[in-house]
């Protein structure tokens, strides 16, 4: 090839990259309230279990939690990246429903459960269930339903290989309500003598949430279950007790829960 035609198709690759630009948009999200939920409560069978038997059991309970606004920061990881407020608003009476499984072998057990609380959540369950002491782990999935306003602003650019970025922004007002899927963990024991049990359970998670092309990374949320509860015959259970929930520090919130629960064995 001679030069001159290679000095031509070089001026068109020049041109074409001078003319073909680049254009697109980012949001910035500046503020953020959503509404949030105590983490889910787990425990065991709050009872010494026969050893190679299943237990079936179904939970309501209902649920007063103090109402209050949190204030927390986040930054999301990307090009744009900027500060979030956060307004995490919490509280209210709700209603909770749980379907367990569980079954033991020997001194040990295995489960799962299925409830509902702002969304459905399931989980895997394990652990020890000995003579007057139970103890274990679990760990699951929230489908958590979350309203959420925000204040953002959009952003349209264009720019090319030679030309300055040119940006035009306009501020707005937005909500979103939706589902967002979050895993959970957590631990839980109990004591129990004759009829009488007294539980305790802490899991945690942290909201994945999703506005516009942005998943935020949001503060773990936090919840202990204090719990004392009778079994008033083979098939029915009541109980009652407090929630303290922790986001951030010192961020604590407090509930009350109680309920029945209804076995088949």
């Amino acid at each position: 090839m001679k030069i001159k035609q290679k000095v031509k198709i070089f001026i068109s690759i020049l041109s074409t990259l001078f003319f073909l630009g680049c254009e697109g948009y980012y949001t910035k999200i500046h503020t953020l309230d959503m509404t949030v939920a105590e983490a889910p409560e787990v425990h065991g069978a709050n009872t010494n279990q026969d050893s190679h038997s299943a237990s079936w059991r179904i939970t309501g309970k209902i649920n007063s939690v103090q109402e209050k606004e949190i204030k927390e920061t986040t930054k999301r990881n990307n090009e744009h990246s900027e500060n979030t407020y956060i307004t995490y608003k919490t509280g209210g009476i709700d209603f909770s429903g749980k379907a367990d499984f569980l079954y033991k072998v020997d001194g040990f057990f295995f489960g799962s459960g299925l409830g509902y609380r702002d969304g459905i959540y399931h989980h895997f369950t394990f652990g020890a269930n000995l003579q007057h002491v139970e103890f274990g782990l679990f760990f699951g999935l929230y489908h958590q339903y979350i309203e959420m306003d925000y204040n953002a602003t959009k952003c349209d650019y264009e720019y090319d290989l030679f030309i300055q970025k040119t940006e035009e922004c306009e501020a707005y007002k937005d909500n979103q309500q939706d589902y967002f899927t979050s895993p959970f963990i957590g631990a839980f024991a109990s004591i129990y003598i004759d009829k009488f049990f007294i539980s305790y359970s802490a899991s945690l998670y942290s909201p994945r949430v999703k506005i516009e092309e942005h998943s935020l990374d949001l503060a773990a949320i936090t919840t202990q279950y204090i719990t004392a509860g009778i079994r008033i015959n083979r098939w029915i259970e009541l109980s009652a007790g407090a929630s303290i929930t922790y986001i951030n520090t010192p961020q604590w919130y407090y509930g009350f829960t109680g309920g029945i629960s209804i076995y088949a064995m």
